[in-house]
């Protein structure tokens, strides 16, 4: 590799993850960032991911990738070029959204292109589910990473799979849907039905209680919107029990579900009743 190609293939607010430096505010793909330069307060440092350039006001100083890991980790250009050669830098490189574009489907206007699916390997990635306390061996039991194209830039993110064969898409920046909003069911060919609101409490859940992985049919809505469309699914089942939000939209959605199919229909969240949901719980008992 060389300068043109690592500044063209790695993001810089992807090697700023890398070192735990996270933006605190984004619009319209510009990101503000504390600066790494120094203790304050306000943001000063921007990074443009359009471009991928940074610039910081309060040093007055601007440029590429490699002008940042310089100056910031205070080695030469040469060495640079020979750690990345050597692959002795340990988040992913960007070079893997220009090969292997082996999946192509569901194009809606040329809008986006879903390029690769393979196991989590990113380090932003698994340091996000790090930061969500989602076991990565869980978490690549039903999710993949996905590489997309997305108005002409290209992007990577956890993929979680729905019913109509599109993808909840999630990292530190991006929560979305690729192809078409729909509940993901997994099915065990179980009587039990257990329902989560998103993927996440779905995981968490299976880290609380991994002996009931196979013992259940699970269905995750994705949006809690979906659930009176689901209700005659919902129905076949002998037994159900929710882990919705400790919100309006959850209660809502278990009084719901309560009224319709009655005496089957357990609200089984009371053991996380302090948390807004089930990740949050996790999130706390993991510290």
């Amino acid at each position: 590799m060389n300068c043109k190609t690592i500044n063209e293939q790695i993001r810089i607010i992807d090697y700023l993850a890398q070192k735990n430096i996270y933006s605190i505010s984004s619009k319209q793909n510009v990101f503000w960032f504390l600066s790494p330069f120094r203790n304050e307060k306000t943001a000063s440092f921007k990074v443009d991911n359009s471009t991928n350039r940074f610039y910081d006001f309060g040093e007055g100083i601007g440029g590429t990738l490699i002008d940042l890991i310089s100056k910031l980790e205070n080695i030469s250009v040469k060495e640079i070029i020979k750690k990345f050669n050597h692959n002795t830098f340990s988040f992913q490189k960007q070079n893997e959204f220009f090969i292997e574009r082996n999946i192509k489907e569901n194009q809606t206007k040329n809008e986006y292109e879903i390029l690769k699916l393979k196991e989590i390997s990113s380090f932003p990635l698994i340091q996000y589910l790090e930061e969500r306390k989602l076991h990565i061996e869980i978490v690549n039991r039903y999710c993949k990473e996905i590489h997309y194209k997305l108005n002409g830039k290209y992007y990577y993110a956890i993929a979680f799979p729905n019913i109509q064969n599109g993808y909840e898409i999630r990292n530190k920046y991006v929560k979305m849907c690729l192809v078409k909003k729909d509940i993901s069911l997994i099915e065990n060919n179980q009587s039990q039905l257990k329902i989560f609101e998103s993927w996440s409490d779905f995981i968490s859940y299976i880290f609380l209680f991994p002996n009931q992985e196979f013992q259940n049919d699970f269905l995750i809505l994705n949006s809690i919107a979906l659930l009176r469309k689901k209700s005659e699914l919902i129905n076949n089942y002998e037994k159900i029990e929710t882990y919705f939000d400790h919100d309006t939209a959850g209660k809502s959605a278990t009084n719901f579900l309560e009224t319709e199919l009655k005496p089957k229909v357990k609200d089984d969240s009371e053991f996380y009743k302090n948390f807004k949901d089930l990740n949050e719980f996790i999130i706390d008992l993991k510290g």
